[in-house]
């Protein structure tokens, strides 16, 4: 009996250790870490381009070859197609192994083409943003610049004066003239030059200034001849024009050496006043510079002459402070050129230290070969007065005048200018280069007695035209900017006879005016938000005329009175049409 009961309990462990092992054997199964799935391949495309630059890119129509190399650079295989906008690309299976995808590291090449366009060579550069595809799957993306050649359209002249120095502090003036060599007009905008041996760049010009084509702009700037420049015994730096929205011009250089500058010998005093006798060939200006003298005084000092630009030989003419604006050299003050070949208005003009501008204004014509010049003998560095202080801005306007070609005229207008940039207006001057060459140039000092109050720096500020109908251009200075439109503006109208502008007040209720001809002026002007008006002015004798007025004014939310009225000779009127009219009024 109890060997049967050991026998029972035996086996009762038993089972338990086998019904143990094996709950175990389970736990440690479900303990057990499941492996992760592993993730597909991802492919990636690699574009690169190269542009074939082995010839310059200097003219419209040219034409930009670009490859497109197309790589897969992952671990699997892309099917094709591949495409590049814009580019022709191969079939895959033309490639490596010639199956249908895109191997891995296989590569297609795509091409295209490119014209180069005007706008291209303005700009300087032709850029592309380029992205390939291999059947949906995106590259990177790539940006290519191809350099253009801009053609030079401004092109660059420098002259120095004088072309010698022997001390330190000595100054030179360079002068540089802007040409538009291009067929369209430039701007408006500044031109500017910019040389190495000038500190700050140079303004040519008015910010405002549209140079049309073969037309010129001159500026110039000082340079102080310092211990290294009379060390080194020769001062040559480059020169480069920019502006009007194209490329810069070439560099342009003058140079200047070190060596005793030879001047006349003067017995004359400075400070002194002498009487000239005129001889044949000299005109008013050209006699102060040859003292040295600023021309504008040596004509105020000879009120006797009717027209100082128009003197007579063996006529006396004063010419006071000799040597206040410059060096004193003496007659001759007018000498003769023949023109050789290879002659340029500057080197004849540094010949003879003579301004190359005044030198092309007194000769008309060409430089013929063998032709004789007339020269302003050492008419180079001496400055005109503008005769007015204070704050000034110097405008500068194309005038057409009788027997006058069109030539630029200096408009310098003085005043009391507050913080917000608007000028009370003291005194204009009125004066042209062509005052240096003796054909009539204007001179003219004018003070202003009426209040204004205007921006000047504002291009438009200050408008010329005929605005009397005669043939000679006049001018018209903004007097204030009203909140209502009605700009009104004083009137300045040129007298042949006198060769002055004379302010004309019967001008001065006609605003914002326009000039359709047939001798009349068109003024616009508004009332108030409900009426507005247009007047017609018939000019007769220099003086405008009230002839017709034409007004418009709201009724309703949709109509509105138009009246004319004419204005008679006699001083009647009548209203000609009175009708109403849709909404909106002029």
């Amino acid at each position: 009996m109890k060997k049967l009961i050991r026998l029972l309990i035996l086996s009762t462990i038993i089972v338990s250790v086998l019904a143990s092992c094996s709950l175990f054997n389970n736990t440690a199964e479900a303990n057990v870490a499941q492996a992760t799935p592993a993730l597909p391949a991802v492919v990636t495309i690699e574009l690169t381009v190269q542009a074939d630059t082995s010839v310059p890119f200097t003219t419209a129509g040219q034409v930009i070859k670009y490859n497109y190399n197309v790589k897969n650079t992952s671990s699997i295989t892309a099917p094709g197609p591949v495409t590049v906008a814009g580019a022709a690309c191969p079939e895959v299976n033309t490639v490596g192994n010639h199956d249908a995808v895109l191997d891995v590291n296989e590569t297609v090449t795509c091409t295209s083409s490119y014209a180069i366009t005007q706008a291209d060579l303005n700009k300087g550069s032709v850029t592309s943003i380029v992205t390939a595809s291999v059947n949906g799957i995106n590259s990177n993306q790539v940006t290519t610049t191809v350099a253009t050649v801009p053609p030079v359209i401004l092109k660059l002249t420098k002259t120095a004066n004088p072309v010698t120095y022997d001390r330190v502090g000595q100054t030179v003036t360079y002068t540089y003239v802007i040409t538009n060599s291009g067929a369209s007009t430039l701007g408006p905008a500044q031109f500017v030059v910019t040389d190495a041996g000038i500190s700050a760049p140079i303004n040519c010009g008015e910010a405002t200034l549209s140079l049309a084509s073969n037309s010129t702009v001159t500026c110039s700037a000082v340079y102080t001849i310092t211990q290294a420049n009379l060390d080194a015994g020769t001062v040559t730096t480059n020169a480069i024009a920019s502006g009007g929205g194209v490329a810069p011009s070439q560099p342009a250089s003058a140079t200047i050496t070190k060596g005793a500058i030879v001047q006349p010998t003067s017995n004359l005093t400075v400070g002194s006043t002498i009487q000239h006798k005129v001889v044949e060939g000299e005109w008013l200006w050209q006699i102060a510079r040859c003292y040295g003298a600023d021309p504008a005084k040596v004509v105020q000092a000879n009120l006797q002459l009717s027209n100082p630009a128009l003197i007579k030989k063996d006529s006396i003419v004063t010419v006071p402070n000799i040597g206040s604006a410059g060096k004193i050299y003496g007659p001759p003050c007018v000498g003769t050129h023949t023109v050789q070949t290879g002659d340029t208005w500057s080197s004849i003009a540094l010949k003879y230290n003579a301004d190359a501008i005044v030198l092309q204004m007194v000769n008309s014509s060409a430089l013929t070969v063998g032709g004789t010049l007339k020269v302003p003998l050492n008419s180079a560095g001496v400055k005109t007065s503008t005769g007015v202080t204070g704050n000034c801005v110097d405008l500068t306007r194309s005038l057409k005048l009788v027997n006058l070609n069109a030539i630029p005229t200096h408009f310098n207008v003085c005043g009391a200018t507050d913080a917000s940039g608007k000028m009370k207006i003291g005194t204009i001057k009125v004066y042209q280069r062509p005052e240096d060459i003796a054909t009539g140039g204007l001179l003219q000092d004018i003070t202003v007695t009426v209040e204004t109050a205007t921006t000047i720096n504002d291009p438009n500020s200050l408008l010329v035209g005929d605005m009397n109908y005669d043939g000679n251009d006049d001018f018209r200075i903004v007097k204030l900017l009203p909140a209502s439109g009605n700009i009104p503006y004083l009137y300045y109208i040129f007298d042949p006879a006198t060769r002055n502008f004379v302010y004309n007040k019967a001008y001065e209720n006609i605003t914002s005016p326009e000039f359709p001809g047939n001798s009349e002026i068109r003024s616009k002007w508004h009332e108030s938000a409900t009426k507005s008006g247009i007047d017609t002015y018939t000019i007769a004798n220099n003086t405008p005329k009230l002839t017709k007025r034409e007004t418009w004014e709201a009724i309703n939310a949709t109509q509105a009175r138009h009246l004319v009225t004419v204005f008679n000779a006699d001083g009647t009127n009548s209203i000609t049409l009175d009708e109403t009219v849709a909404l909106p009024i002029p």
